[in-house]
C-alpha cells in the first residue's frame, strides 16, 4: 500500500483529501513514524513473549511450592519432624505469603524444643498477615508457654478455647499455664471446664488431678487469710476426689480456724482413731502386737496413720503448681516450669546455730504467730503484750487476720498495729506489697488495705516521714492509703502534695470511701477559697453532701462550705440530708439557709416531711418556714394537698398559705377557680367535695389587705353553690366587720 501511494506521488498528483486513506498518507509521509512504529511492534513483542515465559516460570515454582509443602505435610504427619522443618522453611523463603506452610512450620518448630522460633512464625502470621484463627492462637499460646510467659499463653489459650468448637486442647493447654503461673483457684475452674470435653479413659485421672489443684489452692487461700474461698477450694476437690492429696490438711485447718486449733485436733485423733479400728483387724488377746507402742515416758505412742494426709509425702515441690516430687527435678512434669523444686520444709534441713536461735525460730513461728492472734482476740493480755513485744516479726499474720472482712479480728489487728508504734510502718507497707501481689484478681480493694490506711491516720503526723517517702513510687493501694492519710491529717498545706501527684477524680472516690468523721475533720480545717471546695469537691462524682452538712458549723469557712451544697443543686439525696438534719440543733441552721435556697426545687419533699405529723413540732416549724419562703409559687402544690374533709393537715396547711400573705392572692384566687384531682375524682364518682375551696376561703379570709378583700367579693359574685356562697358571705362580712372593706 505505501509502495502505491509512492508510486502515485511520483506521478504527480496528489490522494484527495476526500479519499478515506487520506491520513494514512499524511502520517506515512511524515518522516520517521514508519519507523517508529515498526520499533514499537518489535518491542511488543518482546514484552509478551517475557510475559509469557515469566508466567511459566512462575507456574513452575508455584507447583514445586506446593509440592514442597505437601511433602513437608506429609514428613511431619510422619514424625521426620527435622526433614520437614528444611521443607517448610524453603517453601516459606520463597513464599513468604503461604499461611498455611508458616502455621505448619510454626508447629514443628514447638515440636522440636524450639518455642522461641515457633513464636516468632506465629506473631510473624498474627501481625503481619492479621491471620487470626484458633488454631493458629492455640500454637501461639503453646509456643508462649514454652518459652515462659506462662500468663501471655493463659490468655491466648483463652481465647482459642472460646472459639474452638472442640476446646479439649485448648483447655488442657490453658490449665497448664494457669499452673505454670501460679493461678491455682483459676487452674481449678479451668480443670472443671476441661472435665466436661474429656473422654471416660482420661476423666478419672483428670478428676484426681484437679481435685488435688483444689486442695492446694484452697491452702493457698487459706495462708493469705481468704478463708471463704479456701472453703470453696475444699468442697471443690470433695465433690470431685475425697482422697486428694492435701484435702485431709486444707480440712483440718479450716476446722482450727473455725473451732480453735485444740477442738481440731481432737477430730482428726477421733477420726483417725475410728478408721484404724474399722481396718484392723482383731488380734488375740495375749498376743504380743496387740499391746499399744510406749513412749519413754510411758503413754501410748501416737500411730503415724494418724497423719495420713496432714504431712508432705515428698521432700520438694513445684514453686508455681505445688506439685511433690520425690527428688530435685529440673522441670516440672505436671506444668511444666522450669528450675521451680523447692525444698517442702527447707527449714528442717538448714543448720541449727545455736538454742537461743531455736526458740528465736519459735517465736517468730508463723503458726505460733495465729494462735497467740487467736488468744488476743479471745482476751488473753499475755498474747497481746507477747505479739507487741514481737513487732514486725507479726505483721504478715497480723494483715493475713486482717484479709477477711467478715472477721471480728479486725479491731483487734488494729489495736496490735497501733500499739507497736509508727516505727512498724515500712513492714506492714511490705507486708501489704505481698499480700496485694498474691491476689487472684488485680483490681479491688482489700480489708488489709482498710487497715493500714486507718492505722496510718490513728499515727497522725508521726506517720508522715514513712508517709512521704511511698510518694514518688506509689503502688495502687499505696494509692488508696496515702490519699486517704493525708485526708485525716486535716492539713491543707500537707494535702497540697496529694493534689500535685494524684488525678482529682481519684481523690474524689477516695473521699467518697473516708470514714465520716475523718472527712468532717478535713473539711473543716480548709481554709476559705481553698481549690478542693471550689473545684475538687464539685465533681459530680462526689457523694457526701452529708459530711459536708455536719462539717459546716465547726469549719473556718463555713460560707464555703454552704456555697459548695448550693452549687451542686437540689439533688434527692441532698434535699433528705437537709431535711433529716433539721433534728440536730448544731445542723438545722445551715439546713434550713439552704432549703430557702433551693426553694421550688424542694419544694416537693419538704411538704411531704412538712405533712408527717410524726415528725417533731420544731422540725415541721422549720419545714413551715421553708414553704413560707417560697412564696407565692408554693400556693398551688399546697392548695392541691387540702383533703376531702377538714382535719388538722389542713389547719397547718392553711396557716402557711396566711403566712405568705398578700402575694399568695393571686395564686389563691387561680386555684379557686380550677377543679383539684380530688374534686374530678369525687364528680366521676358522683358526690362533691368542697372542703378545698373552703379552705381557700378561710385562708383569704385570713389574709389582710384590700387583695383578699376584693377576691373573696369576686368570688362571691361568680360563685353559684349556696354551701360556698355561705361560706364567702361570712368571710366577706367578717372582713367588713373587722374594718376591712378593700
Amino acid at each position: 500500500m505505501f509502495a502505491s501511494l509512492h508510486s502515485q506521488t511520483q506521478g504527480g498528483d496528489a490522494p484527495s483529501g476526500s479519499a478515506p486513506w487520506a491520513w494514512i498518507w499524511d502520517l506515512a509521509a511524515t518522516p520517521g513514524v514508519v519507523e517508529l512504529l515498526l520499533a514499537g511492534l518489535l518491542l511488543g513483542i518482546g514484552a509478551l513473549l517475557a510475559f509469557r515465559f515469566g508466567g511459566l516460570v512462575r507456574g513452575v515454582r508455584r507447583r514445586r511450592a506446593i509440592r514442597d509443602y505437601l511433602l513437608g505435610v506429609e514428613q511431619a504427619l510422619a514424625k521426620d519432624l527435622a526433614a520437614a522443618r528444611r521443607r517448610l522453611e524453603q517453601v516459606v523463603a520463597e513464599d513468604p505469603e503461604n499461611h498455611y506452610a508458616r502455621l505448619l512450620l510454626g508447629q514443628v518448630l514447638g515440636e522440636l524444643g524450639e518455642p522461641e522460633q515457633a513464636h516468632r512464625q506465629h506473631h510473624y502470621l498474627h501481625g503481619a498477615f492479621e491471620v487470626d484463627s484458633p488454631h493458629n492462637e492455640l500454637l501461639l499460646a503453646q509456643s508462649l508457654l514454652g518459652a515462659g510467659f506462662a500468663a501471655e499463653a493463659a490468655g491466648v489459650a483463652e481465647r482459642a478455647a472460646q472459639r474452638l468448637p472442640a476446646p479439649a486442647k485448648a483447655l488442657e493447654l490453658l490449665y497448664r499455664a494457669q499452673l505454670q503461673a501460679g493461678s491455682l483457684a483459676a487452674a481449678t475452674a479451668t480443670g472443671q471446664r476441661l472435665l466436661s470435653h474429656v473422654g471416660r479413659s482420661g476423666a478419672a485421672a483428670l478428676r484426681q488431678e484437679v481435685a488435688a489443684t483444689a486442695a492446694v489452692a484452697g491452702l493457698a487461700q487459706l495462708d493469705q487469710g481468704v478463708v471463704a474461698m479456701a472453703r470453696e477450694c475444699a468442697a471443690t476437690a470433695r465433690r470431685l476426689d475425697a482422697n486428694a492429696p492435701g484435702l485431709g490438711l486444707l480440712t483440718a485447718r479450716l476446722a482450727a480456724h473455725g473451732h480453735g486449733l485444740p477442738t481440731a485436733v481432737q477430730q482428726v485423733l477421733a477420726a483417725s482413731a475410728g478408721a484404724l479400728v474399722a481396718a484392723t483387724p482383731p488380734a488375740p488377746a495375749s498376743s504380743a502386737a496387740a499391746l499399744p507402742e510406749r513412749r519413754s515416758d510411758g503413754a501410748p505412742a501416737l500411730p503415724v496413720a494418724t497423719f495420713a494426709g496432714l504431712l508432705p509425702a515428698a521432700r520438694y515441690r513445684c514453686r508455681r503448681c505445688m506439685r511433690p516430687f520425690e527428688q530435685e527435678l529440673r522441670q516440672c512434669p505436671r506444668c511444666g516450669a522450669l528450675d521451680s523444686a523447692e525444698p517442702v520444709e527447707a527449714a528442717l534441713g538448714a543448720p541449727l546455730g545455736s538454742a537461743l536461735q531455736a526458740m528465736d525460730a519459735i517465736d517468730a513461728n508463723p503458726a505460733h504467730i495465729r494462735r497467740r492472734i487467736a488468744d488476743a482476740v479471745a482476751g488473753e493480755p499475755a498474747a497481746t503484750r507477747e505479739l507487741v513485744a514481737l513487732g514486725a516479726r507479726a505483721v504478715p499474720e497480723l494483715l493475713a487476720v486482717a484479709g477477711d472482712r467478715d472477721s471480728v479480728a479486725l479491731p483487734v489487728v488494729l489495736a496490735l498495729l497501733e500499739a507497736m508504734g509508727p516505727a512498724v510502718l515500712p513492714e506492714v507497707f511490705a507486708a501489704l506489697r505481698l499480700r496485694v501481689e498474691g491476689r487472684l484478681l488485680p483490681f479491688g480493694g482489700t480489708a488489709a488495705t482498710e487497715v493500714v490506711s486507718r492505722l496510718t491516720q490513728r499515727f497522725g503526723r508521726a506517720a508522715l516521714p514513712h508517709m512521704a517517702g511511698l510518694l514518688p513510687t506509689a503502688q495502687a493501694e499505696e494509692r488508696k492509703i496515702l490519699i486517704d492519710y493525708f485526708l485525716g491529717l486535716a492539713d491543707a498545706a500537707a494535702f497540697q502534695q496529694v493534689l500535685e501527684r494524684f488525678p482529682p477524680l481519684e481523690i474524689v472516690h477516695r473521699c467518697n470511701r473516708l470514714e465520716a468523721a475523718a472527712l468532717q475533720r478535713f473539711l473543716q480545717a480548709l481554709p476559705a477559697e481553698n481549690f478542693v471546695v471550689a473545684t475538687l469537691l464539685r465533681e459530680p462524682g462526689f457523694r457526701r453532701e452529708a459530711e459536708v452538712l455536719a462539717a459546716i458549723p465547726g469549719a473556718n469557712d463555713p460560707q464555703g462550705l454552704e456555697r459548695l451544697l448550693q452549687q451542686r443543686g437540689p439533688t434527692r439525696e441532698l434535699v433528705r440530708t437537709l431535711l433529716d438534719a433539721l433534728g440536730d440543733a448544731t445542723q438545722a441552721p445551715a439546713a434550713g439557709r439552704l432549703l430557702r435556697h433551693f426553694g421550688m426545687a424542694a419544694l416537693d419533699h419538704v411538704l411531704a416531711d412538712f405533712s408527717d405529723f410524726d415528725r417533731p413540732e420544731a422540725e415541721r416549724q422549720r419545714l413551715g418556714e421553708v414553704l413560707v419562703a417560697c412564696g407565692a409559687p408554693a400556693v398551688a402544690r399546697i392548695v392541691d394537698n387540702f383533703g376531702a374533709e377538714s382535719s388538722a393537715l389542713d389547719d397547718a396547711l392553711r396557716a402557711v398559705l396566711e403566712a405568705i400573705g398578700p402575694s399568695a392572692v393571686a395564686a389563691l384566687r387561680a386555684g379557686y377557680a380550677e377543679r383539684g384531682w380530688l374534686e374530678r375524682l369525687k364528680t366521676v364518682l358522683g358526690s362533691r367535695c368542697t372542703n378545698r375551696r373552703v379552705q381557700i376561703v378561710r385562708a383569704l379570709a385570713a389574709i389582710p389587705g384590700p387583695e383578699a378583700t376584693a377576691a373573696l367579693a369576686a368570688l362571691l359574685e361568680a360563685e353559684r353553690d349556696d354551701n360556698l356562697r355561705l361560706h364567702l358571705e361570712h368571710a366577706c362580712h367578717a372582713r367588713r366587720a373587722g374594718g376591712d372593706h378593700g
